[in-house]
Parts: structure tokens; sequence; C-alpha cells
């Protein structure tokens, strides 16, 4: 059976794609070679943002519910076309409006991915209107996140800010997108994933209820606290936050070495995109507590790149392949367990050269490291944009693959890590 692309996918392949090209385009400027693009770092963040992971979360989030038992239903195609359409006429009209600097077109284009955000909650929320299974509500909780992350931006672009100002409305928004929506539906994802692809059962379900209740309540007060420009509310979301991730690691690790099975580069991304997920936290303090003693420019730049390229993006590497696989031959649909056998493994050169690269981007942070802060930026993404460039291959040939390789989906057993999780 020849599989159909999965539209949500087709685009945030797409984006990743130009996200390469925006980040090859930002070596050359950094070489010398060329003219500096305005804009063109937060457009290459957006880019891997709400280009690629947003458009691939649209596209997986009834599949991610189903996965858990959650719902038997799905949604109709009207939906969810209506979903993409919103979401891929808004996008490009909210780039259009930050590379010209046109706040009234940015704000038309977000108004449109606020409604395709609106909708896709309305979906999620129809399909699980008997929510059953503890990992339902990571998927359902998530897409709040996303409301408030959007609702900061539009506060940016129209000036309008709570007591933390225009810097605190830059925290709420990455927190609330990265720190909430994304996070949450990557734990989600990752309790019933990992002993699914392992054939194992989840080691520890007893720590579910930590890792939801640390992410959720842990989330809420690092989007609330700079809004409010509140820090013991910001330190004390950062600490139940470290709860809930340190849970979720410990249930990620224990099911791996309780699987037996050996250790490859998927699970590599897996834990290395968490390392750049809390290398920040012991920064954050210093920064806030002591702003003229140290260096916070430079801490957050560090701090987005890390989890914008050490985060999200290896995220994007251990998993889009497997849902890129996972296509089953219907509109909108996904089996992720049956993608085990013919999902392409990440390879270690992808791996290794990505974490180098961040490595050698953070050190860009540290004073000992200023007078060649720039040699360590370039190598750093050049290592980055390496590695994205072997993803991408595996990406698109995981999209092409015809989706009768590998065996029938139905016929394979299925773990039995969800019923153990749930």
């Amino acid at each position: 059976m020849q599989k159909r692309i999965d539209p949500f996918l087709t685009m945030a392949s797409l984006y990743l794609s130009v996200g390469l090209l925006a980040l090859l385009g930002r070596l050359t400027t950094g070489m010398g070679l060329t003219e500096t693009l305005p804009g063109l770092r937060w457009l290459l963040i957006h880019f891997v943002t709400i280009g690629a992971m947003t458009q691939a979360l649209f596209g997986l989030l009834p599949s991610l519910l189903a996965s858990v038992g959650a719902t038997e239903s799905r949604p109709t195609n009207a939906s969810r076309w209506r979903q993409w359409l919103l979401l891929n006429v808004g996008f490009p009209t909210l780039l259009v409006g930050m590379a010209a600097g046109s706040t009234t077109t940015a704000v038309v284009g977000g108004s449109f991915v606020l409604l395709a955000l609106v909708s896709l909650t309305v979906t999620v929320f129809r399909l699980s209107s008997r929510p059953r299974g503890r990992l339902g509500r990571f998927y359902r909780t998530a897409p709040w996140f996303l409301v408030v992350g959007v609702s900061m931006a539009f506060g940016m672009l129209l000036d309008v800010h709570g007591p933390g100002g225009y810097f605190g409305s830059i925290e709420a928004h990455v927190h609330a997108n990265v720190w909430g929506f994304l996070a949450l539906v990557a734990a989600g994802t990752l309790l019933h994933l990992v002993p699914a692809l392992d054939g194992t059962t989840l080691r520890y379900p007893t720590l579910v209820p930590v890792t939801y209740w640390g992410l959720t309540l842990g989330a809420i007060g690092l989007v609330s606290g700079p809004w409010l420009a509140f820090h013991a509310l910001t330190f004390g979301g950062l600490s139940v936050y470290v709860v809930g991730t340190v849970a979720l690691l410990v249930n990620v690790v224990g099911t791996r070495r309780a699987s037996g099975c050996r250790p490859d580069a998927r699970i590599g991304h897996v834990l290395g995109a968490y390392l750049w997920l809390v290398v920040p936290v012991p920064f954050a303090p210093l920064v806030l507590l002591f702003p003229t003693a140290v260096p916070g420019a430079p801490i957050e730049t560090a701090a987005i790149n890390g989890l914008v390229f050490g985060w999200m993006l290896q995220l994007a590497m251990a998993f889009l392949p497997v849902a890129a696989a996972s296509a089953d031959g219907r509109p909108w649909s996904f089996d992720l367990e049956a993608a085990a056998e013919r999902a392409i493994s990440p390879s270690w050169v992808e791996l290794g050269s990505l974490n180098v690269g961040m490595v050698a981007i953070w050190l860009t942070a540290l004073p000992p490291f200023s007078g060649i802060a720039d040699a360590l930026r370039l190598g750093g993404f050049s290592l980055v944009a390496l590695a994205w460039g072997v993803f991408l291959r595996e990406l698109w040939t995981a999209l092409a693959a015809d989706s009768g390789r590998g065996g029938n989906a139905s016929e394979r057993p299925r773990s039995t890590g969800e019923s153990a999780a749930d």
C-alpha cells in the first residue's frame, strides 16, 4: 500500500529544510561573505518552533491521544483541513510581518495561527470528552500553554505587557511554548513510546503523576513569574519543574535499562535534548539576582539557542522520522508503535555533531571564552548544520518510503507499556 504523506508533517519537513538554508545563510554572514539580514535569528528560530514543531504536533496530537487510549474517535477531515489551512496561511503571513517590520501583517498572521490553535484545542477536547488513562491529560493540557504563548506574542507585537515589561513577556512567551506546550507533549509521548518501541512496560508508572503535575505547575510558575516580575514565583516554578523532569528521565532511563536494549542514537538524542533543557537552570537565579555581575544577555541568547536547537531540534531528530514512517495510509492517522521496524534510526554522527556544536555555542556565553566567542559560535552552528542536514535526509527518506515496508501494523503485537502507565 502506497502511503499518503501527511500534510502537517510535509509542511514541518519543508520548514525544517528552509530553516537549514537560513542557518547556512547565518553562517555565511558570520564568515563575512554576505550582509546581515534583519531579523534572521528570530526567523530561524520560528522556522523550528512554529514552522516545524507546531506543524508536527498539530498533525500528531489526535493520534497521540488515541495511542494512549484517551480516545477511540477520529477528527473529521473538514476540521483537520481547516486547521492546516489556518496554520499555513497564518505562519507565512506572520513571518512576512516579522521580516518586514509590519506589526499589522504580523498580527493578522498571528490571528490565523491562534484560530488554528483554538480549533485544534476544541478537537482535542471533543475526542477526549471522557478521558481515560493518565497519559491523555498531558495532551489535553498542552494546547492551553500554546494559547498563552501566542497571547504573549500578541502582547509583544502590540506593545502591551504586564508588570515584567517587554522582557518579561519574551520569557513568558518562550516558557509557555517550550517548557509548557512542547514539554508536556514530549513527556506524554516519551512515557508511551519508549516502552512501546522497546517492547516492554513502563518501569515506574507511579511517577507519571509526579511528571505531569511537576511540569504543569512548574510551567505555570515559569510563565506567570516573568510576566508578573515576581521572582519567587519563577524560582518556585523552576524547582517544581525540575522535580517533574527528573521523574520523567528516571522513568525513561529505567524503562530502557529494564528492556535490555542496547544504547542507540535515538535515546542519546532524548537524553541530550533534556541536558540542554536543564543547562540554563543554575544560571537563571544568578542572572535574576545579580544582573550587574552575571552577563545576562549572552546567557539568555545561549539558553534560547539551547532550547531551540539543543532541545526542540534534537527531539525532532529522535522522533519525527518515526512519525513519518508511521503513517498508515489513512489521512491524519499514525500508528507510532508499528513504525519501530521501519523507522530509520538516527546516526551517531548526527548525535555527536549536534551536541558538540551545542557545547561550543554555550561556551560563547561564559566570560573566559569571550575572546574566541565568534569562532566558537561559527564552529558550533556549523556542527549543528551538519547534524541538521543528516537528519533531513533521514526524514525525507521516511516520508517517501512505502508504508508496507516493515510488515502489517495490525499483525504486530501491542506493547503492554500503555496499560502499565494508565
